[in-house]
């Protein structure tokens, strides 16, 4: 048993291992976690609450407040940010009931000691459309909440190397931290979102970015522009395009909305 009773394992993993320069030993065994393994998809849901569903998007998500972001707060109060005229403080997001859900996916994030085991499991299970998930968006609402918060999905995501992972931010300071004492999974593509429309991107290691620009702009900005609206014949929704979840589109403009 583990730190915060989480099961783990010695597992023996180079017993062959040469000295190094300095004459030590590498090492030869690491504590591995063993993951919960739920009775049902219902079973591990409790600990998650649900998965979202974007309109645009083929695949699920995971919402939280916009209310509760931490850079988008301090934007909200600036005219020309992106988070001034937040898509994800009106609409369907201020229902009463999707207002408790996404508190409720807050609080099991920040206190339930299996809500990682729990998004595994499913995430490793959940099909969309008949097929296996291979690619999933957090935070259609929200934004992280803390250096615990990343590391989580950070394991989620090593945890389903078959999924691309697209994970929006504008809490790049809290990210630049992070990666000093952490590698990004290859399959999790933390993209920056840029705080100003038609702005600067902001750069961190690794990472790649996003605009916000208005309908005149869009054309016009270094990058790749989102074919739903770049694209009068693309449709509505993100169709076949994985752009977003991709290393190697390294930065995205979207029109403002």
């Amino acid at each position: 048993m583990g730190e915060n009773g989480i099961m783990t394992e010695l597992i023996q993993i180079n017993p062959y291992g040469k000295r190094d320069i300095k004459g030590k030993l590498p090492k030869i065994f690491e504590m591995k976690k063993i993951y919960h393994q739920f009775k049902s998809m219902k079973d591990a849901q409790l600990h998650i609450r649900s998965l979202s569903n974007p309109s645009k998007m083929n695949t699920y998500g995971y919402s939280i407040s916009a209310h509760e972001c931490n850079v988008g707060g301090k934007l909200s109060k600036i005219e020309g940010s992106v988070c001034f005229l937040c898509y994800a403080k009106k609409g369907r997001y201020v229902f009463e009931t999707v207002q408790k859900c996404m508190a409720m996916r807050l609080d099991l994030i920040t206190n339930d000691p299996l809500w990682v085991d729990a998004m595994v499991f499913i995430l490793n299970r959940k099909r969309y459309k008949g097929k296996k998930l291979d690619i999933f968006r957090w935070h259609d609402s929200g934004d992280l909440q803390s250096l615990e918060h990343l590391s989580k999905i950070a394991e989620i995501a090593e945890q389903t190397p078959q999924i691309k992972h697209w994970l929006p931010t504008k809490e790049s300071p809290l990210v630049r931290e992070w990666i000093k004492t952490h590698d990004i999974p290859e399959n999790l593509n933390i993209r920056i979102s840029a705080s100003m429309i038609n702005g600067d991107v902001t750069t961190v290691d690794g990472c790649t970015t996003s605009i916000v620009v208005t309908k005149d702009m869009m054309g016009t900005m270094e990058g790749t522009d989102c074919p739903v609206y770049a694209d009068p014949n693309h449709g509505k929704g993100c169709g076949d395009c994985k752009a977003c979840y991709l290393k190697t589109v390294t930065n995205i403009n979207y029109q403002e909305h």
